[in-house]
């Protein structure tokens, strides 16, 4: 097998191993997603969303890019102890000054028992991140899976527990504390963690591709923390339940594409400039063939759903799951192109774009809000990711010859064939039966739509892929870089 081949197949085994994670931990989150809303009320639930804004933030930034110093180069001791005191250099002040501010501003309502639970959770999963980015850069998923998986059991099992026997604001976080307690030892032993925090001089923290590479992760999860952050200072906590709760359901069809983001990363990063648009395309097709017709069964089947399984308290809550299904495939898109936009174009560009998105959710969010309420920032989110997908499209063309856009077309009529069909048809249903009817033949018109146009995979490349190959092929990391991969 030659090397570039083997780099292919490392690509999709890894992402095939962390997409197999993410379906585990997909079912586990659907179960929390649909038991805490019969528990709790909207305004309860909205703790959800600031908790899930705290995994997010700690898993995406809790490395500050050194995770992604360390995958490029060939690290070593001296590297990783560095990182690891940079790391808790940075995070435990934080934490302690966030409290600080989050005890006098009280900016949420929250009370100090949630707030020092919220950040231990913080804390925790952003030290976690590290020994995430050792095994990621080893390929080891299969370990990565299995801490990942164990820990998002811990916290839906506590959350619903606390949310039968007693709930109350901090049952949520707590659940969040309980798991980032049992993942972060998890993730240093299956790290083999041997190294003790020691400065050193010369560490890239906030400069090269390193710093731009955590800035724009920080612009990247700061649009989807706007959500319950910039939604708890504009709306109610009921009409911020309501958000994350779409947020949360819409998420399911798009979970593979963070993991899969993450899978492909340490592979482009070895690979030649044309072994990129191979391996890319293939995985983002891929990505569409799954989520895609999710995605239009649930627009068509949101109102049925919603007032048969979650009931009236949720009613308001239709407009922004088909709102959220439209973000969610454009951030299909987006997740799994910024890696190969930072191999790509220069990483401070891609940065300041990022940037300037979120910046875009919030202004005009913020001026949407008197006219459309708690829909504001889908609808901002909808209109700032179509232009920064179409800006990445343009980039990518001019410097690789590819268009993720060409891609996404197919899967893209095919969600608008299937919602103008069968839309119409679920909303003279008044049963549930009738609804996801609907839903089903919009995600067989999707499927069928988007094949038909050829948006498909070849499966037999695809899983051939996916079997380890008979004999290992070291891979070096320098080899074949292009000047876009220089710090």
């Amino acid at each position: 097998m030659s090397e570039q081949g083997d780099v292919k197949g490392l690509a999709v085994r890894g992402a095939a191993l962390l997409s197999i994670r993410q379906i585990l931990v997909g079912l586990v989150t659907v179960a929390g997603i649909i038991t805490l809303p019969l528990l709790l009320s909207p305004a309860e639930f909205s703790l959800y969303g600031y908790v899930n804004t705290v995994v997010l933030v700690g898993a995406a930034l809790g490395d500050l890019g050194l995770g992604a110093y360390l995958i490029k180069k060939r690290a070593t001791d001296r590297d990783i102890a560095g990182s690891f005191a940079l790391q808790l250099a940075f995070w435990l002040p934080a934490s302690l000054l966030a409290l600080a501010l989050a005890i006098v501003l009280d900016p949420f309502g929250f009370s100090t028992l949630t707030s020092a639970l919220l950040l231990l959770a913080l804390l925790l999963l952003a030290l976690q991140a590290l020994p995430t980015a050792l095994l990621e850069k080893e390929m080891a998923f299969k370990r990565i899976s299995a801490v990942e998986v164990v820990q998002r059991i811990v916290l839906v099992t506590i959350a619903i527990t606390l949310a039968v026997v007693d709930p109350a604001q901090w049952s949520i976080p707590v659940a969040a504390a309980a798991a980032a307690l049992v993942g972060y030892p998890a993730m240093m032993v299956a790290a083999r963690w041997r190294w003790l925090p020691r400065f050193a001089p010369g560490e890239p923290l906030f400069r090269g591709f390193s710093s731009q590479w955590w800035q724009a992760r920080i612009a990247n999860q700061a649009s989807y923390a706007a959500y319950p952050l910039l939604g708890g200072l504009l709306f109610t906590a009921s009409e911020v339940g309501l958000i994350v709760w779409a947020l949360a359901i819409t998420s399911i069809p798009t979970y593979l594409a963070p993991m899969v983001s993450r899978a492909t990363y340490p592979a482009l990063a070895r690979s030649s400039i044309a072994e990129r648009v191979s391996i890319f395309s293939n995985l983002f097709r891929s990505l569409l063939l799954f989520g895609a017709p999710l995605l239009a069964g649930l627009i068509v089947a949101a109102e049925p759903l919603t007032l048969e399984i979650f009931g009236d308290a949720w009613a308001d809550g239709v407009p922004l799951l088909r709102l959220e299904s439209i973000t969610s495939f454009i951030g299909i898109g987006l997740n799994l192109l910024m890696p190969l936009m930072f191999l790509t174009a220069p990483p401070a560009r891609i940065k300041w774009m990022t940037v300037g998105n979120t910046a875009g959710i919030v202004l005009l969010s913020l001026v949407l809000a008197p006219l459309i309420s708690f829909k504001a920032i889908s609808v901002a989110t909808i209109v700032t990711g179509l232009v920064l997908l179409v800006s990445f499209d343009r980039i990518v063309r001019r410097e690789i010859a590819y268009s993720p856009v060409r891609d996404m077309l197919p899967a893209g009529a095919g969600l608008i064939l299937a919602v103008a069909v069968c839309l119409p048809a679920a909303l003279e249903f008044d049963s549930l039966a009738g609804g996801l009817a609907a839903g089903v033949l919009a995600a067989v018109i999707q499927l069928a739509t988007t094949w038909g146009l050829k948006g498909g995979i070849n499966l037999k490349t695809a899983i051939s892929r996916i079997r380890p190959a008979e004999t290992a092929v070291a891979i070096d990391p320098v080899a074949n870089r292009d000047p876009a991969d220089d710090f």
